[in-house]
């Protein structure tokens, strides 16, 4: 028994059948790319940004309050066990000659420290260093100035830049939050020397757990032990407003009380002079006095309303912040919410690719053994052994499956996972993802290839080889016919023609086949449908939002706090021509715990039931608008859903420190950000509080961002105004999702239309392989190139039909089950989707046939059916 013929055989196996080999490579380079760079993305974007928080220590949590943090809220917070305690300075300025908002940190010395992009950190107090995002705008060496409010706390305002930098703290280098001063949005960040600041009290304290260090941020554990960390600091800063008001009463009531026993004394001597003045009737004397009265007068004045201040004086709010929470965690959350979004399509989507790459290969496998019979049944008339003959086909299925998946394995690695990596992360200062090596998503891959390939090709071949030698040379007998269903049907059996017939009995005859075809064309229908469907989902959802359903341009929050003379000025701004109209509001901020999470919640309590000229309520799937009543609220649909409430339920929700019951009147459609409207009658009786106006829903003429952003400007130019709300932040986080996950998905799309391709074509080309004795015999009966061709290819033709209806189900499902699994507990995604995504696996599929009816026939005409009818003899 020679060895040379034995390897020549296999070497014959593998050049003899280049289609074949190809098609088994193509499927598991496809199936394993996809699995790995999927499935290594989320972990690769999460690793790096954890290095880049373990490099620049970000903040576990952050406390900031409306009067600063004072001493005794310092000692306070010194006293947290095993944790560390950073203090600094931050304030709101714009650009001078701009609107432009730029927040200005003090240099942080251990925590959230900064990340140098170029140039140097600032060291003097005239020095400073800003956001990278200016450095298209400004160099190191320039000078920058800003303007301040008159109770700023910069000693100067004028800089000489030093450097650019990243914040550990701020992710997004467009979306940086809001602000109080400029528009109301951020433009960028700056740092500076502390010493920079003029301030008695602290504006921010970043804390660092002991417990947390080296904790994967996106880990269970890490969730679980902040949480209970906020819950102590929640309840160590409950009473620090009260005692804070307290102490800053009695420090300025002395203040005041002073000044008011000085003002009276010096009373008692202007009555003393003024008598004097009087009885010598000295006008120069008199003059004096009478300047004196005034002067004392105005002071007066000045202390009661110094007195009506303070006895006005708001109660400070305390706000502990995890890194979610903190101004300026947009970037942070969407980054974070994009790997969780990955996380869910590679939980689904490669798995459902790599089924169907694997069913495909499997027939593949096992059709190259039935070929191989003949060849089988002379190497073992020859006295080759079982295993050695088993042999060829484990390395045959081997070599194509495991060749294939190590180029998907590396393809999923360095191309398709930093290709998904840094279109998520684009607008994200912690950059390109790192690519780290993981064993068990690799070693799953080659696991899978030799399950698909190898083990298939075992298993047939022990199976064929149980014949004897004189079997195996012999042709394997045709699967026998039967009755079909369709035959019962004599109404309809009996109007087909002849082909018909036979093309309806093969498909049932070759049972294997009819379901491979099917399955194949299915999976990548509904691969492809639910790639589209994510597309068309979340395409636009933002314009939906901003545009069709919320009409007013911004909200205006006022001052509770201000005097008549300012809430004139607020009032006359409200009439300005450039306002098309206004509408006042209680607007109230809330934050409840829902799905394990804190989650901000807006309130809006109209005067009127009606508020169709500024918000659009309507049911997402009848489009059918609706109506505020006194007997309920209406509850954005998002929220709902983590409610796990529909029309008519109550549930519980806090508002001004006080938990409530709220019944459900209807759900509206909405897609960013958590709202409940509710009138005021409705609102009074929940709350059992008064409703008061607080805030105004403002309509422009001209709805430009450009005369927005100078619009909010001016408002916030009021002392009556202490913000003013776009929505600029909301649409740049939905839109930085949604793009990158377009993207994605256009890649997942690519890959199922390369995966119908090679299924097709794989499928076609061993249904030609086997039936060429049978095309051959009608070919010599006399039919015609076209009829031989679709004799076999209508068959194609039908399974693929049924393959493409039973896709789209798959699909609608498919797509169902991933969009629950990518967005965020404040982001949902349009469940309907366009006709598009219908209509392109259908145009796909139809195309791909064309192609492939193309080169069946074009095959067929080069075959000598004479040779293929004397090939068993």
């Amino acid at each position: 028994m020679s060895k040379r013929i034995y390897w020549k055989d296999i070497r014959q196996s593998f050049t003899s059948s280049k289609g074949r080999f190809l098609s088994i490579f193509s499927l598991m380079a496809i199936g394993s790319m996809a699995l790995v760079g999927l499935k290594v993305t989320p972990l690769n974007m999460e690793k790096t940004a954890q290095s880049f928080i373990n490099t620049y220590n970000m903040a576990d949590m952050v406390v900031m309050s409306d009067y600063g943090l004072d001493s005794a809220d310092v000692k306070e917070l010194d006293s947290i066990k095993d944790a560390d305690v950073e203090y600094g300075y931050q304030t709101d300025v714009t650009i001078k000659d701009s609107t432009d908002a730029v927040c200005v940190f003090s240099a942080t010395d251990s925590i959230s420290k900064y990340k140098l992009v170029s140039g140097k950190l600032p060291t003097k107090s005239t020095e400073i260093a800003l956001a990278s995002n200016l450095s298209s705008d400004y160099k190191v060496g320039d000078k920058i100035s800003f303007t301040q409010s008159s109770d700023g706390i910069l000693k100067e305002t004028t800089f000489t830049i030093t450097g650019f930098v990243d914040s550990s703290e701020l992710w997004d280098s467009s979306s940086l939050g809001s602000s109080t001063v400029g528009t109301g949005t951020l433009t960028a960040y700056a740092v500076t020397s502390a010493s920079a600041f003029d301030s008695d009290v602290y504006t921010i304290a970043r804390i660092s757990y002991d417990d947390l260090d080296g904790v994967d941020y996106y880990s269970q554990t890490y969730e679980s032990r902040l949480e209970k960390h906020q819950e102590a600091l929640d309840d160590m800063l409950e009473d620090n407003g009260s005692a804070r008001l307290a102490s800053i009463k009695v420090t300025q009531q002395a203040e005041i009380d002073k000044q008011k026993a000085n003002l009276a004394s010096a009373e008692n001597q202007l009555k003393t002079a003024t008598q004097q003045a009087q009885q010598s009737q000295n006008a120069s004397l008199l003059a004096q006095v009478q300047a004196q009265a005034k002067t004392l007068s105005e002071q007066k004045a000045s202390l009661e309303t110094a007195q009506k201040e303070l006895d006005s004086l708001a109660e400070p709010t305390y706000t502990a912040y995890t890194r979610t929470s903190m101004p300026g965690g947009e970037g942070y959350r969407t980054y974070d919410s994009s790997t969780s979004s990955i996380s869910g399509v590679g939980n689904l989507f490669p798995v459902v690719l790599y089924i169907v790459a694997a069913m495909v290969t499997l027939t593949t496998m096992t059709r190259f053994v039935d070929e191989e019979r003949n060849n089988a049944g002379i190497l073992k008339a020859l006295g080759y052994t079982n295993r050695q003959i088993i042999a060829k086909f484990v390395l045959y299925g081997l070599a194509a499956s495991l060749t294939g998946t190590l180029v998907g394995i590396l393809a999923g690695n360095v191309i398709l996972s930093p290709q998904i990596g840094n279109i998520i992360a684009a607008s994200s200062v912690i950059g390109s993802s790192n690519l780290y090596f993981y064993p068990f998503w690799n070693g799953l891959a080659l696991v899978l290839s030799l399950l698909s390939a190898v083990l298939p090709a075992y298993l047939v071949a022990c199976r064929e080889l149980r014949d004897k030698p004189a079997q195996l040379l012999q042709a394997k007998p045709p699967v026998s016919g039967s009755k079909i269903l369709l035959e019962r049907l004599t109404f309809i059996w009996k109007r087909l023609s002849f082909t018909h017939k036979v093309t309806a009995r093969n498909i049932f005859r070759y049972k294997q086949r009819m379901l491979m075809t099917i399955f194949g064309v299915a999976g990548s229908v509904a691969l492809l449908f639910a790639g589209l469907g994510i597309q068309s989902s979340i395409s636009g959802v933002a314009t939906t939002q901003f545009q069709d359903l919320i009409k007013y341009d911004m909200i205006v929050a006022e001052n509770s706090s201000s005097s008549q003379t300012d809430l004139d000025k607020l009032s006359d701004a409200l009439s300005s021509s450039k306002i098309k109209q206004s509408q006042a509001v209680q607007y109230i901020s809330t934050s409840q715990s829902l799905n394990g999470s804190d989650q901000d919640v807006s309130i809006m309590v109209t005067p009127t039931k009606n508020i169709s000229d500024y918000m659009i309520l309507r049911d997402r799937s009848s489009k059918e608008n609706l109506s505020l009543t006194d007997s309920g609220a209406v509850i954005s649909e998002k929220l709902a859903d983590l409610y796990g409430a529909k029309v008519g339920d109550t549930i519980k929700m806090t508002i001004n420190d006080k938990t409530v019951k709220v019944k459900v009147a209807g759900i509206t459609e909405l897609y960013a950000g958590h709202f409940v409207y509710m009138t005021k009658a409705y609102y009074e009786d929940v709350t059992e509080s008064d409703y008061s106006a607080n805030a105004y829903l403002i309509k422009l003429k001209d709805s430009s961002s450009k005369n927005i952003n100078n619009l909010a400007s001016d408002f916030l130019d009021l002392d009556a105004v202490t913000a003013v709300v776009q929505n600029t932040s909301l649409i740049k986080q939905l839109n930085t999702v949604a793009d990158s996950l377009q993207s994605v998905m256009l890649i997942l799309v690519v890959l199922s239309v390369v995966l119908a391709i090679v299924i097709l074509y794989n499928l076609t080309n061993i249904n030609v392989a086997e039936r060429l004795r049978e095309l051959s015999t009608i070919k010599v009966l006399g039919f015609h190139n076209k009829e031989v061709t679709m004799y076999i290819y209508r068959e194609t033709i039908v399974l693929s039909l049924v393959g493409i209806l039973t896709g789209l189900l798959g699909g609608f499902g498919l797509h169902k089950v991933i969009l629950s699994m990518i967005g965020s507990d404040s982001i949902m995604f349009n469940p309907s989707v366009d006709y598009y995504v219908y209509l392109v696996p259908i145009l796909a599929i139809t195309l791909i046939l064309i192609v492939l009816g193309w080169f069946v026939n074009h095959t067929l005409r080069k075959v000598d059916m004479l040779e293929a009818l004397k090939s068993v003899e």
